[in-house]
């Protein structure tokens, strides 16, 4: 699908609140089921749907992996089913022009723990993690592992190897929760 169709769709969903599949052929987790409740010039915000009908984390994508667009055939249903469910459809404010940086501060923001994807890189698609610091071209994530570990060591990371940012969810909720203490929490800062 021409870059132009999948903005196109995306843009389409955003403001008919149409639920979406976009698929991301070159990776892994491929497709992302969900409402999109942003854009930017170069990032689509979406809030995710789990098993179907549950809202669940919210996922930053970068369009120019986006390969296709679907819109859900039984959006009706799907949206009936949402709402009853009595959770709300996230709002996500933002300009056209926030770049994978601001997209980064909104997450720290947001939730202390998040998780990029680096799909672009062999050895380190996913990190989990909480932001430490921003610089020009790249950024320090302090990674927590499943077992709420923190690791000994800050790592950095490109910019333009980010491809997905995800906060909330129940997996993120979790360790946001029952992680041990930062460090930093630790030190006092």
């Amino acid at each position: 699908m021409k870059p132009s169709k999948v903005r196109r769709r995306l843009n389409d969903s955003l403001t008919g609140r149409r639920i979406v599949t976009a698929v991301r052929d070159s990776f892994e987790i491929s497709l992302t089921d969900g409402f999109v409740i942003a854009m930017t010039e170069d990032w689509v915000v979406m809030h995710t749907l789990a098993d179907g009908v549950y809202l669940d984390d919210i996922v930053m994508l970068r369009l120019g992996d986006i390969s296709r667009v679907w819109f859900r055939d039984d959006d009706a249903y799907h949206h009936r089913a949402v709402e009853a469910l009595d959770k709300s459809v996230a709002v996500f404010d933002c300009d056209d022009s926030v770049d994978a940086c601001e997209l980064l501060k909104v997450a720290s923001a947001t939730a202390e723990i998040f998780a990029v994807r680096l799909e672009m890189l062999d050895r380190e698609p996913l990190a989990i993690g909480r932001l430490t610091r921003l610089r020009k071209k790249s950024f320090d994530l302090h990674y927590v592992g499943r077992d709420g570990v923190w690791a000994n060591q800050v790592e950095r990371w490109k910019y333009q190897d980010l491809t997905r940012i995800e906060l909330g969810g129940r997996y993120l909720q979790a360790l946001n929760s029952f992680s041990d203490p930062h460090p930093l929490a630790e030190e006092g800062s």
